[in-house]
C-alpha cells in the first residue's frame, strides 16, 4: 500500500482534480487550502446546480459533495451526475448528519464514500489516498537542457537571471491576483503575457504554458482563474528551489 498522500512528495498537477461543492465559505476555504497543501488543485462551487453546469464541460477526478445546500442539494446533484451526465467520477458525501442516517441515502443517490463534519485531516487523507492514485510524474518544473542552451553554461548569467526573476516575483504575483480579484481581465491578460516571458527566461516552460491558458479565456470565472493561479505559483516555488540548487553546484 502506498504511504498516505500527505506524506508523499507529490508535484502539483495544474489540471483540476477535485471539485468542492459546498456553500459554507469557511468549509470551502478549509478544504481548498488543505488540498493545495497536498498538491491537489481544486475548484469550488456553491451548490449542486453549479456543480452540474461545471461538469458539463470540465472533468475532475473526485467530487467532495456537501449534502444540504441551497438551489440544489447534494443528493439531487449526485443523482443527476449519475443519471443525466452519465459520469462515474467518485462522489464523496460531506455532511454533519449522523452516519447511520446519512450513509444509506448517500449510497442510494450514487455516492461512493462518506466524509463527516467537522472534517478531520486523517479522514480526508484516506479519501484522497483511495480515490486519487498518483498520476504519472510530471516533467521537472525547470527545463535544465533549455536553461543550459540560453545561458551557454555561464554560471554568472544564470545567477543574474535567477536574481532578476526572484526580485520581481512578489510584485508580479501581487499584480496578477489584484487584476483578477478586481475583474480587470484586460490588465490580467497583459500582466500574464509579460510574466510568461519571465518564466521562459528561467526555463519554466510548462508553467508558462499553463499561465497562457488563463489569458483571454472566457470559459473561466475570476474565482477559477484565481485558484489555477495559486497552483501555478506553487509550481514556481518548486522551480525556484531547483534554480537555487543549480546555483549552489
Amino acid at each position: 500500500m502506498n504511504p498516505p498522500i500527505a506524506n508523499q512528495n507529490r508535484k502539483a498537477d495544474l489540471s483540476v482534480r477535485v471539485l468542492i461543492v459546498e456553500d459554507n465559505f469557511i468549509n470551502q476555504t478549509f478544504l481548498s487550502t488543505l488540498l493545495r497543501k497536498y498538491g491537489v488543485p481544486s475548484v469550488v462551487v456553491s451548490n449542486g446546480l453549479e456543480a452540474i453546469n461545471f461538469l458539463k464541460s470540465q472533468r475532475v477526478d473526485l467530487i467532495l459533495m456537501d449534502i444540504q445546500m441551497p438551489v440544489m442539494d447534494g443528493l439531487t446533484a449526485t443523482q443527476q451526475i449519475r443519471q443525466q451526465l452519465q459520469l462515474t467520477v467518485p462522489v464523496v458525501a460531506v455532511t454533519s448528519n449522523p452516519e447511520f442516517d446519512a450513509r444509506p441515502r448517500c449510497r442510494e443517490a450514487g455516492m461512493d464514500d462518506f466524509l463527516s463534519k467537522p472534517i478531520q485531516k486523517k479522514q480526508l487523507e484516506a479519501i484522497l489516498e483511495r480515490f486519487l492514485p498518483s498520476k504519472e510524474e510530471k516533467p521537472p518544473v525547470v527545463n535544465q537542457d533549455y536553461l543550459r542552451d540560453i545561458t551557454g553554461g555561464d554560471a554568472g548569467l544564470l545567477t543574474e537571471l535567477i536574481t532578476l526573476f526572484k526580485t520581481d516575483l512578489s510584485a508580479n504575483r501581487q499584480a496578477l491576483f489584484a487584476a483578477i480579484e478586481t475583474n480587470k481581465r484586460d490588465e490580467f491578460d497583459h500582466l500574464a503575457h509579460r510574466f510568461r516571458s519571465s518564466l521562459n527566461s528561467v526555463a519554466m516552460l510548462d508553467t508558462a504554458v499553463e499561465l497562457k491558458k488563463l489569458e483571454r479565456n472566457p470559459t473561466l470565472t475570476d474565482a477559477e482563474i484565481g485558484q489555477r493561479l495559486e497552483a501555478i505559483f506553487d509550481e514556481i516555488t518548486i522551480g525556484i528551489r531547483t534554480l537555487d540548487q543549480l546555483t549552489e553546484k
